[in-house]
């Protein structure tokens, strides 16, 4: 019913009411607004917010307002960050400068907020055989600040969810895959323990494209490389269940390829 031209847009946000939409476009510092009841009309729909440094993603925290992943130095710009964007101002309002972020999950007054910082070094603090690391950087909303971090798995973080009991698992794609006979293997999945800040990166190679906590169960469902894979978030391991009527080790067996798992309530 309608085009409305964006140059580069890549990717899009809509507010809980459905009045506007954050759109997100390649290589670029500002983020369009879209007020979706001007579409159709004779004024033009989009407006513009300036302040980020290559913006990929939001969450909205009302009809109005939103925290802005700010990729920064991993998309070509300078610095990453999460900026506080109102619709209808002219620039952002305020940044707070992490490490790297390219996706976020807001909980409570808690947004974790995951990416892949560029330059050497990024894995001190982590053992492991990988030269590059990613980072996830715990921000307190209610004063901006970052009162945390912890050093994961690199890639292009864009698959995010927490468990029932605290256990954020993080997914990447175009990670560092590490694969020693005998020794250390891991892929583009991390887990972090929100209440110790552990870190556990299970011995899976491949690109995560798929999240979905389970409500009411400490499961999570992961797709990586292609294939569903069952975690038990009291250990981060995968889950194994004796008596299992489908596999004797608890996981489910699907033909093909797979990317994407949904929770249908």
């Amino acid at each position: 019913t309608a085009s409305i031209p964006i140059p580069g847009a890549r990717f899009v946000i809509c507010s809980p009411d459905g009045n506007h939409l954050l759109v997100f476009s390649d290589n670029s510092d500002i983020v369009t607004v879209i007020t979706t009841v001007l579409i159709g009309t004779n004024t033009d729909p989009r407006s513009y917010i300036t302040g980020f440094d290559r913006p990929v993603w939001g969450i909205f925290t009302s009809n109005s307002s939103a925290f802005v992943m700010n990729c920064g130095g991993q998309c070509g710009g300078k610095a990453a960050g999460v900026s506080v964007l109102n619709v209808g101002a002219s620039s952002s309002s305020s940044t707070t400068p992490v490490s790297a972020a390219t996706y976020g999950l807001l909980n409570n007054s808690t947004l974790y907020v995951a990416g892949t910082p560029p330059g050497s070094n990024t894995c001190a603090g982590s053992p492991t055989s990988a030269t590059t690391c990613g980072r996830l950087s715990v921000v307190d909303t209610a004063s901006m600040t970052v009162t945390g971090s912890a050093v994961i798995a690199d890639g292009y973080h864009d698959r995010m969810q927490i468990s029932q009991n605290g256990q954020l698992y993080i997914g990447s794609h175009s990670c560092t895959n590490i694969n020693i006979s005998g020794g250390e293997v891991r892929g583009c999945l991390s887990v972090v323990n929100t209440s110790n800040g552990g870190v556990v990166i299970p011995s899976n190679n491949g690109d995560v494209t798929g999240l979905q906590q389970i409500t009411g169960r400490d499961i999570v469902y992961v797709i990586q490389n292609g294939a569903l894979q069952i975690y038990d978030t009291d250990t981060n391991q995968l889950q194994v269940t004796s008596g299992n009527t489908q596999n004797n080790d608890g996981q489910v067996d699907i033909v093909g390829q797979l990317y994407d798992v949904k929770l249908v309530n």
